[in-house]
């Protein structure tokens, strides 16, 4: 007469009718998968097209174009989009304590890093070509642009850390009927929305100073690309809150991947490439003497457009463009 054994329903399970029982498959977002190395290539395309685009700029850093991009805040944006790459990595792999906060917190940095550079450079464009008087001066002594960036990464920061201390992330267990999916838990989902929501913040104040931007002369005018970027990512992260909560299974990581990957190469594509297309294809635009015409025919148009609506001794306070020129070139270092 047989006899029955009960499996251990944590590691083994049985078909019916089966007098034995059999390991349970351990499943993970694992590093052979077809969907991974395709994620993990493009995570390495664009680290690889980081580096050149730092070094182009580098090359080119005296250069109009990419003074009015911002100069070294373009290098500190670069800088971020590579941890932001990085950590996408951390997603890929049989999930450990370690890798479950590292990924988060590297992500959530890096892109505060990069947003808040957009938005400061964003902002001193508005500054410099700001015609209400009255505010332009106060708000250009409060304008301290590594100040600001420092600013929000360190709430990031503090984010972060409460995030980790109270409710860190950390590696589970699903256990299914022939399946044990190993997976990391956010710990918890408010502190999860609070990084991701504070990003998004900084995304929205981009996209507002863009639409104000929107006028500004056209060498300095990246309110289209600002826009964009900001677009795309915001949608992303839109659409990505309904997938993660409703999707399970080991391929959960990898939405929270594409979506990294998405933001990232948005940033590329709306901020980086046009600036390298400029200097390569149209270098007879790169010049000193074409940005301060671009800047002078902006003003002149400005300031003849006000009219009677700005009293004759207030013209005198409109900078030329050989000032505004210097000053947007010079103080973005």
């Amino acid at each position: 007469m047989d006899q029955c054994f009960n499996c251990d329903m944590m590691l083994e399970w049985a078909p019916p009718g089966s007098s034995v029982c059999k390991l349970k498959t351990v499943e993970y977002f694992a590093w052979n998968d077809g969907f991974a190395v395709f994620l993990l290539s493009l995570a390495a395309l664009g680290v690889v097209v980081v580096f050149l685009v730092s070094i182009f700029f580098l090359w080119h850093r005296d250069s109009p174009v990419v003074k009015a991009a911002g100069g070294p805040l373009c290098q500190l944006i670069l800088f971020s989009l590579v941890g932001s790459f990085v950590s996408s990595v951390f997603f890929v792999g049989r999930p450990e304590n370690i890798q479950c906060m590292v990924r988060q917190v590297l992500y959530g940095l890096s892109f505060t890093l990069c947003v808040s550079c957009i938005l400061v450079k964003s902002l001193k464009i508005l500054l410099a070509f700001q015609f209400k008087l009255a505010l332009q001066n106060p708000l250009r002594r409060l304008y301290k642009p590594y100040l600001i960036v420092c600013l929000c990464v360190l709430v990031q920061g503090a984010n972060c850390t409460w995030w980790l201390i109270l409710f860190s992330p950390h590696k589970k267990k699903e256990i299914y009927n022939s399946t044990i999916l190993e997976e990391c838990s956010e710990g918890s989902y408010i502190a999860f929305g609070t990084v991701l929501g504070f990003i998004a913040l900084l995304a929205l104040v981009c996209f507002i100073f863009a639409f104000k931007g929107r006028k500004l002369p056209q060498k300095y005018n990246e309110a289209k690309f600002i826009t964009f970027g900001m677009l795309v990512y915001l949608m992303a992260w839109v659409i990505f809150i309904p997938v993660y909560v409703t999707t399970s299974g080991k391929y959960l990581p990898a939405v929270e991947m594409v979506v990294i990957l998405i933001s990232n190469y948005a940033i590329l594509s709306c901020h980086f490439f046009p600036k390298c297309y400029a200097i390569i294809f149209r270098s007879m635009y790169n010049t000193r003497d074409d940005f301060m015409r671009n800047v002078y025919e902006y003003s002149k148009k400005s300031t003849s457009s006000l009219g009677d609506l700005i009293p004759p001794e207030a013209y005198s306070a409109h900078k030329s463009g050989e000032s505004l020129y210097t000053d947007l070139n010079e103080s973005m270092v």
